[in-house]
């Protein structure tokens, strides 16, 4: 990143580099030096107009520290047994008993020859502590793959350990979109982020947000991810915050309300 977007986070300069990009604008870093209270960048744009640039991103509770965690494993832990295995994690709460629950899990469901660990508390014989607090209290789940082997010649496969998927219908419409937010915005901290870019002095006031994927709900995450359409309707923001990015994490487009309505663009291509 360039030096002149030094005291802003990692995803605050990319998101200043994304917003000089789209509007041709230059980002100064304003959260720095001391100041308190105030938004992360302003945006000197073509014309000398200046905007208030806040980022935050919107995430469920616990989804990016389990993300930062299984990071630093780069998503892999040693294969215990025959098979390769996945984990899913669902909450960072669970990591400590599982790092040291799974390896006895998978080769309890290997003797058995099951792939899931559920299978084994449904079945007649007492049950392993470790697969019963699986099953029951945590929010995880593991699956074991026998077609492919963990060891295979020279090519070793660590056991997949990733963050919990979720499924179900897509809006690709975007018309749940808004609902989403207004529930979204209503959750801390995003009220004091709102509030602060309302009460900026500046020409315009932009809040930029990094949209995990486990923010919203399901149908609406994977219309951000994959739709091509735009949302039907304006985003619940309060009135003096005139524009609204949406920054989808797995997505290769960014929406951008204005005064003008809904656009989209695409900063990431070439």
């Amino acid at each position: 990143m360039s030096d002149r977007l030094e005291g802003l986070s990692p995803q605050e300069k990319a998101a200043c580099l994304i917003a000089e990009k789209v509007l041709g604008a230059v980002a100064t870093p304003w959260d720095v030096d001391g100041r308190q209270g105030v938004v992360d960048a302003m945006l000197t744009l073509p014309g000398g107009a200046r905007a208030a640039f806040e980022v935050t991103a919107l995430a469920a509770v616990g989804a990016l520290q389990t993300d930062a965690l299984l990071g630093r494993d780069d998503f892999g832990w040693p294969s215990p047994g025959q098979w390769w295995w996945t984990v899913q994690v669902g909450s960072p709460r669970d990591l400590l008993r599982l790092r040291g629950a799974y390896s006895r899990i998978a080769l309890l469901c290997e003797a058995a020859g099951v792939t899931r660990p559920a299978q084994l508390w449904h079945g007649p014989e007492e049950v392993d502590p470790d697969i019963v607090w699986l099953v029951e209290e945590s929010t995880s789940d593991m699956w074991g793959h026998p077609q492919v082997a963990a060891v295979d010649g020279d090519k070793i496969r660590d056991t997949m350990v990733v963050p919990a998927g979720r499924g179900g219908g897509v809006d690709h419409s975007l018309a749940g979109l808004k609902q989403a937010l207004i529930e979204a915005f209503a959750k801390p901290p995003m009220p004091r982020h709102l509030e602060k870019v309302a009460l900026a002095q500046a020409d315009e006031r932009h809040l930029f947000i990094p949209v995990h994927r486990s923010a919203l709900p399901f149908a609406v995450a994977d219309g951000l991810w994959t739709g091509a359409t735009l949302p039907p309707e304006p985003p619940p923001l309060p009135a003096k915050v005139t524009h609204l990015w949406i920054a989808p994490a797995l997505g290769r487009r960014i929406l951008l309300w204005t005064p003008r309505g809904w656009e989209e663009h695409h900063p990431y291509d070439a």
